[in-house]
């Protein structure tokens, strides 16, 4: 609690909270809800174009990351500054046109629009060198949650009244993120003695002379947003075959998950910068192996609310302590730049995971695609209770 009334009454740290939680909110209505309906049932545009729309969003955020917390990194503040702006007249632009490309280009822009905004809230709100980061950074996963999650649930009582009263109010809420940006963030510049320009892959080389990040640490969030990634396509189709929830159920089982994980975030964040990181990451992965194993034999919706919200608190033990165990090989003068390469390599997992997922479903089943994250999941927790992850960072930083 001691650090939640320090970012309250930090104007600054205040300040980017608030735009974390109305840019995802924003993001997640506009991308997860709102434009797949728009474009098919308003504009009477294909479902395909709707969801390349949506597929280059979360590329161009995930191919910008790494330049835009460089760019942080040296001029500050005003690289978030400018990604709202950019943000703001892409969904102009977008609410000014009913043509597929400009779809498509707005969506792209839109994605390197919000690129800075996690990376200027991680190393503001939570920076490597603070000693109860994790507690903060549970905090910052509560925000980032509950606005992803409630974004998608809220816009659906807009859509049905009117399209444009919601893109009008989508519009508005970026607006509000914006002025928030303006009026409680100071903008200061940063100057370096660094002239060259960025290159995603001299980042990685320089990070990857830790053997231990190039030998654990890449490998290990490759594997794990892949692991989730491959279960992103086939959540829906078993819950529905297999488990014979109907969408209002689905909602329910997704809805217990992340309710679990936006409670659990916080204390899991203080436990964090209590015990052990390796403590809590076999334990989390452990948690969402048991998890995913027994969904595989659940029968009835209540058991599937009660694993879904298991998966949620796992999820909460894990990130928290992963995200300090990162922490620990990022400097301080070059936070920024080191999430975003982190986020690229993480964001890659995500991009192979469904496409892995799918041929697995496809060739063997869906029960297959389950299978193998539950083997993945209790590989990964398996090492990281036996090997000394954090030894071994510390002697090889």
């Amino acid at each position: 609690m001691h650090e939640l009334k320090k970012i309250l009454t930090s104007k600054k740290e205040l300040g980017l909270i608030l735009v974390l939680l109305l840019m995802e909110f924003t993001r997640g209505a506009f991308f997860l809800t709102f434009l797949p309906l728009y474009a098919v049932n308003y504009l009477g545009i294909s479902v395909a174009a709707a969801g390349l729309a949506v597929s280059v969003h979360y590329l161009a955020e995930t191919l910008f990351k790494g330049a835009a917390g460089w760019q942080l990194d040296r001029k500050g503040y005003p690289v978030l500054l400018l990604g709202l702006l950019i943000g703001l007249a892409a969904l102009l632009i977008m609410k000014s046109s009913d043509s597929p490309v400009v779809l498509a280009l707005g969506s792209a822009s839109f994605g390197l629009a919000v690129s800075p905004v996690w990376l200027a809230v991680i190393s503001g709100v939570a920076p490597v060198q603070l000693k109860e980061r994790a507690t903060r950074m549970g905090l910052i996963f509560a925000v980032w949650l509950l606005g992803g999650g409630g974004g998608p649930v809220v816009i659906n009582f807009f859509i049905s009244h009117d399209y444009d009263l919601a893109f009008w109010l989508l519009i508005f809420l970026w607006v509000c993120a914006l002025s928030v940006a303006l009026l409680m963030i100071p903008v200061k510049e940063r100057k370096t003695s660094e002239s060259a320009g960025f290159s995603f892959w001299k980042e990685v080389s320089l990070m990857a002379q830790n053997q231990a990040v190039k030998k654990i640490l890449f490998p290990g969030m490759f594997l794990q947003t892949m692991t989730g990634g491959i279960l992103l396509p086939l959540l829906p189709l078993y819950a529905q075959n297999r488990l014979g929830l109907n969408p209002n159920q689905y909602a329910l089982l997704l809805l217990a998950g992340g309710a679990a994980a936006a409670v659990s975030f916080l204390p899991m964040g203080r436990l964090a910068d209590i015990l052990r990181l390796k403590t809590l990451l076999g334990c989390g992965f452990a948690m969402s192996a048991i998890s995913l194993a027994l969904f595989s034999i659940a029968r009835d919706p209540t058991g599937a609310y009660l694993l879904a919200a298991l998966v949620g608190l796992s999820y909460a033990v894990v990130l928290p302590a992963w995200n300090n165990l990162l922490a620990k090989v990022i400097p301080p003068d070059r936070q920024a730049t080191g999430w975003g390469v982190f986020s690229t390599i993480e964001g890659m997992g995500i991009a192979v995971g469904p496409a892995l997922g799918g041929l697995l479903a496809n060739t063997y089943g869906i029960s297959s695609a389950l299978i193998l994250s539950t083997i993945l999941l209790a590989i990964m927790s398996c090492f990281y209770f036996l090997y000394p992850v954090e030894k071994v960072l510390i002697e090889a930083g």
